[in-house]
């Protein structure tokens, strides 16, 4: 997990723990890997990347 907000730094801790309702110092200690998520919440952070990767892909700007 630790890689991957490393490699993806536009990926915002705080903004994605508000969206997906877990506490953002949890996020980071899992981050940083200071705690191992459970099989459950490694789901849960990933659902919340998905979800902001889709809305990503969907937008059109009007030019």
């Amino acid at each position: 997990m630790a890689s991957f907000f490393e490699f993806y730094k536009v990926i915002n801790a705080k903004a994605l723990s508000e969206r997906i309702g877990m506490i953002q110092s949890l996020l980071a200690q899992y981050i940083n890997g200071i705690k191992k998520p459970s099989a459950n919440q490694t789901q849960r952070i990933l659902k919340g990347v998905q979800q902001v990767g889709k809305e990503l892909a969907s937008i059109q700007f009007i030019l």
